[in-house]
């Protein structure tokens, strides 16, 4: 046997080897977000693209089409920006101009309000009893208490 021959056979070899790895859990979390954030179910993109488990694709296979999408999702993220500043530029003077019409009192009542709304709200914790403070994140709580003010903002705003 030649080393030529051999040679070719190890690189047959190698590329089967290569091709038969499938996709990490990892590959496939990364394709579950790419899908979600173009919002696109990844039942009806496997559907699309006809096989039946994510986790039987090759790891190149997946990665070519991780690749692919979060290429979709930067075009549709630019186009988004495009028109966002067309659609900025394009408005007119006096619109823009409207909805910035506020004074320095009107701004500095509607903050004395909203923190009065915050405090409000974060008094409101007070009543929720504490055997919840294990089961519930800080994190949790503290996005409680900003939708909560939030909430009593704009009714309170809506009232004036």
């Amino acid at each position: 046997m030649n080393s030529a021959s051999f040679k070719g056979g190890e690189e047959k070899e190698m590329s089967e080897e290569v091709e038969g790895e499938f996709a990490s859990t990892a590959q496939i979390r990364k394709l579950y977000a790419v899908l979600h954030s173009l919002g696109i179910s990844p039942k009806e993109f496997k559907q699309q693209k006809g096989f039946s488990s994510y986790s039987k694709l090759g790891r190149f296979e997946i990665s070519q089409m991780i690749e692919d999408l979060e290429q979709q999702e930067e075009s549709i993220k630019s186009q988004e920006v495009q028109q966002a500043a067309t659609d900025e530029s394009t408005a007119p003077e006096e619109a823009k101009a409207d909805f910035f019409d506020f004074s320095f009192a009107e701004v500095n009542e509607l903050g004395i309000l909203l923190h009065s709304c915050v405090r409000a709200a974060s008094e409101s914790l007070k009543e929720i009893p504490d055997d919840i403070y294990g089961e519930v994140s800080e994190q949790a709580l503290l996005d409680f208490i900003g939708k909560l003010a939030v909430t009593m903002f704009i009714q309170v705003s809506r009232r004036r």
